[in-house]
């Protein structure tokens, strides 16, 4: 491109005007044989641009580069987004975590935009929006991000460089689009781990031409920060994201129930029955706490011994992921809706209330873990506002059901009673309700906004008994963590094992400010609702990446579309959108947007790939459990769970919560007779699922 080109609110020009918000940086050759053969912008209608540069060849040896496409503010930025990878810096951190009653230290992630001087670079694997950096201030933003129609356009890495700074923190950036991949100054491959360097380059034969489209789009914020949801509309309109639902919701029910029921198990006591975390390899525990090298890992991995899937060293866990009080419940609606009623299994449903009941501490708090007891209680280990908050509103919810057939049961509504008063009386208005606690009522750790677990069970525990002060509670807690985190666009901590920025924290707000709006019928909630279900939705992928033939993506047909990224420090894909349909839907109802149905549609497709449906279904040339799915898809180069750092691959975890996620958002539906029925997404994709036309 000779001459200058600007983007604005008044649409493509050559010299710059008042309404001008970015330049595009005229191409520079990276090679002298290489020559511009064509650049063109064409205006694509509501705000969005698209920049198609085509590079040939004119030399007579083949050449091997890197292309730079660079785009300059015009504009002073107060805030900036790499969607799933860097949240306005990714300030949020470094306290010590506790996990496990363990110390895991303060884990280093990338923060800001550089290392030792040296620009941040991210594959477009990793951002749910391919290769995408956004910036803006008060009243305006400019998102960059490549076309997904051919994968020259789509293979990239992205960059934020700032350029210069302003007043009142503000600063001018370049957002920088680089094809193909390259991950620099080091590449985030663990948690907590840098390794080397990555790149990857473009080669053309003398005459062969490389073509590539970007799109660059004007987003006024909806709110302060939150630039983000014009440019997920953008993304939406512009990327065409599909995918099929691969079964019916009555199958993932079925399915779902099916593999929690097998978790039941035995503890430790031989006479109580709780239900197992997870089927995970032996080996698991030494990769997830990389307590083991690489090249170890290679050799373990050829002895059947190490890889064998099974209840290996399991905790029995109130929420989080094992969710025992959740999958309790889950079960119990199943056997009271059976035909005759299935007394063994509500007997051992009821149980798994009663066992963690048994182990509440006057003061309300207990061990998440319901094993951590049978050693006497170390009193150095410490409780977390995730599980508690988990538990606290699923016992509620089991008295209901229990009430609803005839059996009463009200030590269920008290010992969520306990627990929230503990932390209605522990209440901080510098950190909220905190994050882990002694048993003794010592806080921990305070960081984050996880204490937003505990909001669900004051909601539910004032809806059950109508006491005023459980509802004040849950209203001063939300205006407390939405005036911290989320009007900034961030939530922080709610993974156990993470203290970082995060996305699954974010599910609580959405749900509670629904229920509050229906409580209240106050504005204020239903706009929070959204401003969590769109700060959620910025981990969503908007895209399917690229993978080889080897990969287990490509072997077992995943699509990245509509998984969830799960944190700063975890740059995975998981299927946590399976628990948000119902959430999102109502939204969709409630302010007309259709994008919240579009959105729940792809969560729920993408949560529903991977599940071993019948007997020869082989992942990884095992047979897994009947609905068992892994927990996390490894799309970047980024990985715990082999032994090489390649993207496109499965780890070997068969977490309960999938299957909880989607037997629960599948049993609300149904009570509002809605479901997420196959044909309401049509898509040209085809997500892996054994026996689909079934």
């Amino acid at each position: 491109m000779e001459t200058r080109l600007f983007i604005g609110t008044d649409g493509i020009s050559n010299s710059q005007s008042p309404s001008s918000l970015a330049e595009i940086i005229p191409w520079s050759a990276p090679d002298p044989a290489l020559r511009l053969a064509d650049e063109s912008a064409v205006d694509l209608g509501e705000g969005a641009f698209a920049v198609t540069r085509a590079i040939v060849n004119a030399g007579s040896a083949p050449v091997s580069f890197q292309d730079e496409f660079r785009v300059k503010d015009l504009f002073d930025a107060t805030h900036y987004l790499i969607p799933c990878v860097n949240y306005n810096g990714n300030g949020f951190g470094g306290e010590e975590n506790i996990y496990n009653g363990r110390s895991m230290g303060a884990v280093k992630t990338p923060t800001g935009l550089s290392l030792d001087g040296d620009p941040w670079v991210f594959s477009y694997e990793r951002t749910g929006v391919p290769g995408c950096t956004l910036t803006e201030n008060a009243t305006t933003g400019i998102a960059v991000f490549a076309a997904n129609d051919t994968h020259e356009s789509l293979v990239c890495s992205c960059s934020l460089e700032r350029r210069s700074g302003g007043g009142d923190n503000a600063a001018r950036y370049d957002h920088v689009l680089i094809r193909p991949v390259v991950e620099s100054p080091k590449t985030y491959e663990n948690k907590g781990v840098f390794g080397p360097r990555y790149e990857s380059r473009i080669t053309l034969a003398p005459g062969e031409k490389f073509t590539a489209t970007t799109y660059v789009c004007i987003c006024p914020p909806k709110w302060r920060n939150y630039a983000a949801v014009p440019m997920m509309g953008h993304a939406l309109r512009l990327l065409r994201p599909s995918l099929d639902p691969c079964m019916a919701d009555d199958e993932a029910y079925e399915l779902g129930t099916r593999y929690i029921r097998s978790l039941f198990c035995i503890a430790g006591d031989g006479k109580t029955w709780l239900l197992a975390t997870n089927r995970k390899q032996r080996m698991f525990g030494d990769q997830h706490a990389a307590r083991i090298t690489r090249e170890e890992m290679r050799e373990r991995m050829k002895w059947e011994w190490w890889t064998d899937i099974a209840t290996f060293g399991n905790g029995f866990e109130l929420g989080f992921t094992g969710q025992n009080f959740l999958n309790a419940r889950l079960l119990a609606a199943k056997a009271l809706g059976a035909e005759p009623r299935d007394r063994s299994l509500l007997e051992k449903c009821i149980g798994v209330f009663d066992a963690f009941i048994a182990t509440q501490r006057p003061n309300g708090l207990l061990f998440p873990r319901w094993n951590w007891n049978s050693d006497g209680g170390d009193p150095n280990r410490a409780t977390d506002t995730c599980n508690l908050g988990w538990g606290a509103a699923e016992a509620v919810r089991m008295a209901r059901l229990l009430r609803a057939h005839g059996i009463d049961k009200p030590e269920l509504v008290e010992f969520s009673r306990k627990l929230c008063d503990f932390f209605l009386d522990h209440w901080s208005d510098e950190y909220g309700f905190g994050k882990s606690w002694l048993l003794d009522g010592t806080p921990v750790s305070t960081g984050g906004a996880i204490g937003g677990f505990i909001v669900p069970a004051l909601i539910e525990l004032y809806d059950e008994c109508g006491e005023r002060k459980y509802l004040d509670g849950a209203l001063r807690a939300e205006d407390f963590y939405f005036r911290r985190d989320l009007d900034d666009f961030i939530c922080t901590a709610g993974a156990i094992d993470c203290q970082c920025i995060d996305k699954e924290t974010a599910y609580p707000f959405i749900w509670s400010e629904l229920a509050l709006h229906r409580i209240t019928g106050g504005s204020i909630h239903l706009e929070r609702a959204e401003k969590a279900a769109w700060y959620f939705t910025s981990w969503m992928f908007f895209f399917d990446t690229v993978v080889g033939p080897e990969t287990d993506f490509a072997r077992y047909g995943y699509h990245t579309t509509g998984g969830t990224s799960v944190s700063i420090e975890h740059q995975v894909i998981d299927p946590w959108g399976g628990i948000l349909p119902p959430e999102l839907l109502e939204l969709a109802d409630l302010t007309g947007n259709g994008a919240f149905r579009q959105i729940a549609g792809l969560m729920w497709a993408n949560s529903l790939q991977g599940i071993t449906r019948k007997l020869g279904d082989f992942i990884h040339e095992t047979q897994r459990p009947i609905g068992s799915q892994n927990e996390a898809f490894f799309q970047a180069r980024f990985n715990k769970y082999r032994p090489d750092v390649e993207p496109g691959y499965f780890n070997d975890l068969l977490v309960s919560w999938p299957s909880s996620y989607r037997v629960w958002t599948v049993d609300r539906l149904r009570r509002r007779g809605l479901a997420m029925r196959r044909d309401a997404w049509p898509s040209h994709q085809k997500p892996y699922c054994p026996d689909a036309n079934t």
